[in-house]
């Protein structure tokens, strides 16, 4: 009865100092957040709870309140403790859990494991302060819990191996969130790796996959993203032995010069794997880049096998007498000019046209009776750029795609052309010439025209030479347009691509900077932080200046801010909600009065001119906030050469990059 007397009032005291101190550290946390100083205020605690220690009984003494010395002592104890555990909390979130294991600014470890670190830390403390301040015996609660431990500890076994496989998965980077990966059989997207499992999304069936963890760390993993995101696969078929295996590699190969998702570069390639019962089998092992054009990139490659050697005549093997099937060729347009002849509407087809209508029936006559009906199956080419063609095509069904190939090597999409429309007129009636190719998006039939015969017949006829001309202009001016909006978006692409090499370098200079060793950036807590202070304002200032030349900050550039400053990893050092708030201030200062605000701005970026490394991380970040909305407006460019001029930066990203890379 002793016992249990003595259990129940070390019970009844554990659990109200629990109470106080989850009060007590909630209140701290609350009065630091938005604040990038937990640390410093744990140790100022600390401080305070040592000094009050000391004075409280001699103060205590000098005003005749002696009898509550005690009290306020092992009080002032005990907050004491809870505040070492507090800072020892705020140290490892700091510089163990938010920096050595954080990638992006994502953790790579579960947070279930972090909040028991937390607890274990609280939990010693309240057993020191219950001990040593308070002098009651712990064994009576150490042995209870040490007891439910043990059953606990049983029960949660699995669970606890499963933690210990998590963390050696996320150690190694055998596999990272949004790897495309094959576990045990099964292929599908890393979804989401937690304390207990990895979830694996099937890109089949849009399913959830889950393994335990000690189920993946004990099986092969083939990880497709690695060592690069180029994915290669292969198909196979067989070819009858009257066809040269050299000309069909050479056939298929041509055609895959064109592709859109089987990667040009590096090239496919084949392999003879033998002589067999139904003719020669060969493989084409061909890349794509990333899973997402994993089917269109095989069914590219199937429709470039069957496509191109349709076209050479050359049959794909197969067992057509048993099957009674009969001749497939006698259905091709290509080698049957039987195939290949016109519908009986064609007439009425092309005189529909509005550059063909004024022509006289017989012209039109002539012209339908003069047309091949020809299909074409993607990656097929109708003509390709600067080619001789005696030819002009009406589109019966199917879409096609004119690509034309500009000075700096990209392949621009000029025009889109479907049912009803006339193309390849260009080498005819253009002084421009034929400068583009003409390329199958899905299967489609033209009828193949004589363009000589169509010259003849519009020597005299000014209505119909007038209605082509009309045409070519207007396919000129779309041709015009839509190469501009390439080099719009080859900018933009171009732009990104800088912005993400530039925001990996600024992750290099950010950790040469800021990274010390430890024990020194505990001292550096304790006083003023300076050159992150000045950095920060000068990124804010930057910032501010280009936001306020386009108006009032909206969501865009805000989500901008919080992704680039976390992917150049600067959140180890300068907190977001200070950045935001500064950011806003001087948006508002700047729009308040343009003059005094732009004054100040420019001061802030002044005081780091010296400083090289600052400079470029500021006129990185401002680099990124003026695309932030992916147009940047002339105001936005004059603010951005300012704040250049102010930091002795670069005007372009490009040359930012190479003084970047240059360290």
């Amino acid at each position: 009865m002793e016992n249990f007397t003595d259990w129940l009032q070390v019970s009844s005291l554990l659990i109200i100092l629990t109470v106080v101190s989850v009060i007590f550290v909630r209140g701290i946390t609350l009065l630091v957040r938005g604040k990038h100083s937990a640390v410093r205020f744990g140790l100022e605690l600390i401080l305070f709870f040592s000094v009050l220690y000391i004075a409280i009984e001699p103060v205590l003494e000098i005003v005749k309140l002696s009898s509550f010395a005690a009290v306020l002592s092992r009080l002032s104890a005990f907050f004491w403790w809870i505040s070492l555990a507090f800072t020892i909390n705020a140290v490892l979130n700091r510089f163990v859990w938010s920096s050595l294991l954080t990638t992006n600014s994502v953790r790579r470890i579960p947070k279930l494991l972090t909040d028991g670190v937390s607890l274990l830390i609280y939990a010693t403390a309240i057993m020191i302060v219950l001990h040593y301040v308070y002098g009651e015996p712990v064994t009576i609660i150490l042995a209870s819990s040490g007891a439910i431990a043990f059953v606990i500890g049983l029960a949660a076994q699995p669970t606890v191996q499963e933690i210990f496989a998590g963390l050696s998965l996320n150690t190694t980077k055998a596999l990272r969130m949004g790897d495309f990966v094959e576990i045990d059989g099964i292929y599908g997207q890393v979804y989401e790796i937690n304390w207990r499992s990895i979830s694996l999304k099937s890109p089949n069936t849009g399913s959830l996959y889950i393994f335990p963890n000690s189920a993946v760390s004990a099986k092969t993993i083939l990880n497709f993203d690695e060592p690069n995101h180029l994915f290669k696969y292969w198909v196979t078929f067989k070819v009858e032995y009257s066809a040269s295996p050299d000309l069909v590699i050479n056939t298929i190969a041509k055609e895959l010069e064109h592709s859109k998702f089987v990667c040009r570069d590096p090239k496919p390639d084949f392999n003879i794997l033998g002589l067999t019962e139904y003719g020669t089998e060969i493989r084409l092992r061909f890349y794509f880049d990333g899973d997402d054009p994993w089917w269109p990139a095989q069914n590219e490659a199937c429709m470039a096998i069957w496509s191109s050697l349709r076209r050479k005549g050359i049959r794909l093997a197969s067992k057509r007498m048993m099957l009674a099937s009969g001749d497939e060729f006698d259905l091709n347009p290509w080698i049957n000019d039987a195939a290949a002849a016109p519908h009986d509407n064609c007439m009425d087809q092309l005189s529909q046209h509005p550059a063909l209508q004024y022509l006289p029936a017989e012209s039109i006559s002539q012209l339908a009776q003069s047309a091949r009906r020809l299909d074409y199956t993607p990656p097929d080419c109708v003509y390709l750029a600067n080619t001789n063609n005696d030819y002009f095509y009406y589109i019966l069904e199917g879409a096609l795609t004119a690509y034309q190939t500009l000075e700096n090597g990209d392949e621009a999409s000029i025009a889109k052309f479907g049912e009803g429309d006339i193309v390849g007129l260009d080498s005819h009636y253009s002084k421009y010439g034929l400068q583009h190719k003409l390329q199958a998006d899905s299967y489609s039939v033209l009828y193949q025209l004589d363009a000589q015969m169509l010259k003849s017949f519009i020597t005299d006829d000014d209505k119909t030479a007038k209605a082509l001309s009309k045409l070519m202009q207007s396919q000129r001016e779309t041709y015009n347009r839509n190469i501009e909006s390439h080099h719009d978006d080859a900018r933009k692409s171009a732009h990104a691509a800088h912005q993400a090499e530039l925001n990996l370098h600024l992750r290099e200079h950010v950790d040469e900077i800021f990274d010390k060793p430890l024990l020194h950036k505990v001292i550096h807590l304790v006083r003023p932080r300076k050159r992150e202070q000045d950095l920060l304002r000068a990124m804010m200032s930057a910032c501010a200046l280009i936001t306020a030349s386009r108006g009032e900050v909206d969501n865009v550039e805000e989500d901008y801010l919080r992704k680039t400053l976390g992917s150049v990893e600067l959140f180890r050092h300068i907190e977001i909600d200070e950045c935001l708030a500064l950011y806003e201030s001087n948006v508002g200062k700047v729009l308040a009065d343009k003059d005094v605000g732009t004054n100040e701005m420019m001061q802030e970026l002044t005081k780091i001119s010296g400083e090289h490394k600052l400079c470029q991380i500021t006129m990185g970040i401002a680099y990124g906030m003026a695309a932030a909305n992916s147009i940047i407006l002339p105001d936005e460019q004059v603010q951005l050469e300012n704040v250049a001029e102010a930091l002795g930066m670069p005007t372009r990203i490009d040359q930012l990059v190479t003084l970047v890379r240059q360290k």
